[in-house]
């Protein structure tokens, strides 16, 4: 069951990946899969079961990429993104308070948002700092 389940969402995935040409072949795979997953929700198997009920109870979002063909079907590019603040996380073990990971958050989102515009990002923090000591807003991340 399990199998079958993770084959359709596969067969959609390169359904998707490989273009539709204005067809609609995806309906019997959308067809397939949700019974799968109706199947799966009454399993005895507790991580199928599991399983299952996730995709059903978010349906919409999990096939939104058939809708939508300019959305990534997986969300690798996202995970790719955050896998070095994962690992620093590991590595120092976090943060110990509330306001560290605020801080921590908020120091993520500024070096992301920089690499994806081509800006230094220790030179941005390094004008916003300076900015800062001077009772000046910082410059926006163009």
């Amino acid at each position: 069951m399990g199998d079958w389940l993770l084959r359709e969402l596969r067969g959609l995935i390169k359904e998707m990946a490989q273009g539709q040409d204005g067809k609609k072949p995806c309906r019997p795979i959308l067809a397939r899969l949700k019974r799968a997953c109706n199947l799966g929700s009454v399993s005895d198997h507790a991580g199928l079961k599991s399983l299952a009920k996730e995709i059903l109870n978010d349906w919409d979002a999990v096939v939104a990429f058939v809708k939508n063909p300019g959305l990534p079907a997986t969300n690798n590019l996202a995970e790719r993104a955050l896998r070095w603040v994962v690992l620093h996380r590991k590595i120092t073990f976090g943060t110990r308070t509330d306001e560290g990971s605020q801080s921590f958050a908020a120091m993520i989102s500024v070096i992301a948002t920089c690499r994806l515009r081509n800006i230094d990002p220790w030179d941005y923090i390094a004008q916003t700092v300076a900015r800062a000591r001077k009772g000046l807003a910082p410059l926006p991340i163009q």
